[in-house]
């Protein structure tokens, strides 16, 4: 009932790259993609170019698949970038793109006002002893190291921006940017030192939140932001929807159709969310 599926059966060709981060019943990959490569770290590969970083590894497999396509044939590709993930084995933690190197060297970034130490200590004792805090150790917990690792990561954030971009032209390239629907989305929000943490996992609305942009060439309503509460499980049924396909009943989830056409009907005021 996954979408790769479903659309693969309605004659798309499916294809997957990067990050499969999950798990799945043995062989079950062969049926909803006619094409997946998945990824690993290091960041830094040897590949017949030389040594490559993993995010620009992703755009020269992505090209490869947009080139296997034809204008007038659907296809669905699914790109999972590692970036901007720390290297958490590594002291460095953020490694980025030979292209980004001299980027936000000039950049004072600001510290969160909730990095004030006493939002830390507000905390009960089993957040003050999480791996959140184990991994503010790692990356913030001096001015210095604070700059340096928000630097690194910003700079892997705008490593991916750079391959969307290549992606963009080769869409443009190849005929099929008029009719290609693109979704950016993040796996999780992420904390920089807020609260006195570092990664995600807790119910704070920075770790829940993930950004989340929708572009149809098709549509005259660009520019547009809306604040309905949206969450990852409207992709699936969102994307089968804009394909003519029916939503499966049991999909959980719903179309955001409505709302990219501009409706202003009746919505979710409310989510549950758990983390175990």
């Amino acid at each position: 009932m996954s979408y790769p599926v479903l659309l693969r059966r309605s004659g798309y060709r499916s294809g997957f790259i990067g990050k499969f981060g999950i798990q799945v019943e043995e062989g079950v990959e062969g049926e909803m993609f006619d094409s997946i490569q998945t990824t690993s770290h290091p960041y830094f590969q040897e590949t017949g170019q030389g040594k490559r970083h993993l995010t620009e590894i992703h755009a020269d497999l992505a090209v490869e698949f947009l080139r296997g396509c034809r204008p007038g044939s659907p296809f669905c590709l699914s790109l999972s970038f590692w970036a901007p993930h720390a290297d958490d084995g590594a002291p460095e933690q953020y490694f980025w793109p030979p292209a980004c190197d001299e980027l936000y060297e000039d950049v004072v970034f600001p510290t969160p006002a909730t990095a004030d130490p006493d939002f830390f200590e507000s905390h009960p004792d089993f957040l003050k002893k999480s791996m959140n805090r184990i991994r503010w150790h790692w990356r913030f917990d001096t001015p210095e190291k604070f700059q340096r690792m928000v630097r690194g990561y910003y700079r892997m954030i705008t490593g991916v921006d750079i391959v969307i971009g290549r992606l963009v032209r080769e869409l443009r390239k190849l005929d099929l940017f008029d009719n290609t629907v693109i979704f950016l989305i993040g796996d999780n929000g992420y904390f920089l030192g807020e609260r006195g943490f570092a990664g995600k996992w807790l119910m704070h609305d920075v770790s829940t939140r993930v950004p989340f942009l929708i572009f149809d060439p098709r549509s005259d309503l660009g520019g547009r932001t809306r604040q309905d509460m949206v969450l990852n499980l409207d992709l699936a049924p969102t994307l089968l929807d804009l394909a003519g396909l029916t939503v499966p009943e049991a999909m959980q989830g719903r179309s955001l159709r409505p709302l990219l056409a501009g409706f202003n009907k009746e919505w979710r005021d409310q989510v549950f969310t758990e983390q175990l």
